[in-house]
């Protein structure tokens, strides 16, 4: 089946559930395996078609549910990031709280106020989840122990990382964040600039974009591969880019040896 987001994960988990199974597709999958069989028209029946088609013809991975305390967590996190999103909304009107009658300004402000209990009141639920699992809060503590890795930001790959496990290398858990760069080369004259596939999960690229800032300056070793690239022509944006997937790398790494941050091992 292909990924619909939360409705499409329950489907799947109830298919499970009942003994069948399951693989939820990318749905640029699909589309790129329609375009190769130049199909024009696009309906329910041509698509379960071609979803069928594509199953029969390639290897699936098999779904597994998300383990009820990531889900948990994950519900957490998105909810935090949601509020956040409204925050800074609440804040842009009052910028210009002068033009503003008192009355607006009045409701704008315990509105803000508001906002900032609930964020705090889900602060103190993920503190209780992490101290209630001792994995997840051993993950976390891993995480955080990588310079430019703050709590948020271990906490965001924790909830969007379906299951660390499920992935054979760092660099399948990077594909799967949309981080692993795409050629665009044709022949031996072609050469276009190699840009981020960007086909994965866009919530774990925005966790680490403002990470991999922080890590370009505080991190010896991300320091250390940022000036390299710089070295190599690269413009800044491919070389945070870069700098996310090698974060990634290295989460993996902390996660998958269950131990913290060290700089002298080397996380590929």
């Amino acid at each position: 089946m292909e990924a619909t987001g939360s409705y499409g994960d329950e489907v799947a988990e109830f298919l499970y559930n009942q003994g069948y199974s399951v693989s939820i597709i990318n749905p640029a999958c699909i589309k790129a395996y329609a375009s190769s069989k130049l199909k024009r028209h696009k309906t329910d029946e041509v698509d379960a078609v071609l979803i069928a088609e594509y199953a029969n013809k390639n290897e699936l991975h098999p779904y597994k549910p998300r383990d009820s305390m990531l889900k948990k967590l994950r519900s957490f996190y998105r909810c935090q990031q949601n509020l956040k999103i409204q925050r800074t909304q609440v804040s842009n009107y009052l910028e210009n709280e002068h033009t503003l009658p008192d009355s607006i300004s009045i409701i704008y402000r315990r509105l803000l106020n508001e906002i900032d209990l609930q964020i705090k009141s889900i602060d103190l639920l993920i503190d209780e989840l992490l101290t209630n699992n001792s994995t997840l809060k051993e993950h976390c503590e891993n995480l955080q122990s990588i310079p430019g890795v703050g709590k948020i930001t271990a906490i965001a790959i924790l909830s969007e990382v379906p299951d660390f496990s499920s992935f054979n290398s760092a660099r399948q858990l990077a594909a799967y964040a949309g981080l692993t760069p795409k050629q665009n080369t044709s022949g031996t004259s072609v050469r276009g600039k190699s840009r981020l596939s960007k086909i994965g999960s866009s919530n774990l690229r925005k966790a680490l974009y403002f990470p991999a800032i922080s890590a370009k300056s505080h991190n010896s070793i991300v320091k250390e591969f940022a000036n390299k690239l710089k070295n190599r022509g690269k413009n800044t944006m491919v070389i945070i880019g870069a700098i996310m997937r090698k974060l990634l790398h290295i989460a993996f790494g902390v996660i998958k040896h269950k131990t913290k941050y060290n700089s002298q091992m080397l996380y590929t």
